[in-house]
């Protein structure tokens, strides 16, 4: 794999390069800064593959490509905005809003080291929540295919005192990492290794085993 970009570097003469985020199998995520919208905090997805052969290398981009056209489409106040796709160095990158908040499964693990779990009410509130995203993303044919507590990120309120609520007063979750994402309406199988996505315990077993 290409190694990360440094920090402090400038893509495009637009987004500042701060932190790395995270890294997966298909590249990493990025903390930046947008200096033509007033330094305001954004994520920067680069496409990268660990494979030598062409063959999953197309797959792998054309998940990629797949991902940038879906965030596209998407206009939900809990799936982060999609902002650009482009190409620099011969990476790839999308650009999407900064969700600041902590991921479900950094929440279970504290609560887990606390010898709790969530209680059935912050679970109810997690469905009633969260069911009304997938709907809209199933609504419009999209199958995210990787749904678990590492790609649900909790949002803070921003200012629970204005607001009035259960909602507001414990933020909102947010869905996030469309890479895998597939239009349920595609006919083009991907059952290559590097296209069976999703996490056992969460995805389906003909999903984990044959793709589909």
């Amino acid at each position: 794999m290409v190694p990360p970009i440094p920090l402090g570097s400038l893509l495009r003469q637009r987004y500042l390069i701060q932190a790395i985020l995270g890294q997966g199998g298909f590249g990493r995520t990025y903390l930046a800064v947008d200096q033509e919208r007033f330094d305001e905090r954004c994520v920067l997805k680069e496409f990268s593959v660990p494979y030598q052969d062409e063959e999953l290398i197309k797959k792998s981009q054309i998940l990629f490509q797949r991902e940038a056209s879906t965030l596209y489409q998407i206009q939900h106040p809990q799936i982060p905005r999609f902002w650009a796709a482009f190409e620099e160095t011969q990476r790839l990158f999308l650009v999407q809003d900064f969700v600041d908040g902590s991921t479900y499964r950094h929440l279970l693990n504290e609560r887990r080291q606390q010898g709790r779990v969530f209680s059935e009410d912050e679970v109810r509130f997690f469905l009633k929540n969260m069911l009304p995203v997938l709907a809209y993303i199933h609504d419009r044919g999209i199958v995210h295919r990787d749904i678990s507590p590492e790609n649900i990120i909790l949002r803070p309120a921003s200012d629970p005192q204005k607001t009035q609520g259960q909602r507001s007063e414990r933020g909102i979750p947010v869905l996030i990492d469309f890479g895998a994402v597939k239009e349920a309406t595609t006919h083009w199988p991907l059952t290559s290794m590097v296209t069976r996505v999703g996490k056992v315990g969460y995805a389906p077993p003909e999903q984990l085993q044959t793709g589909q």
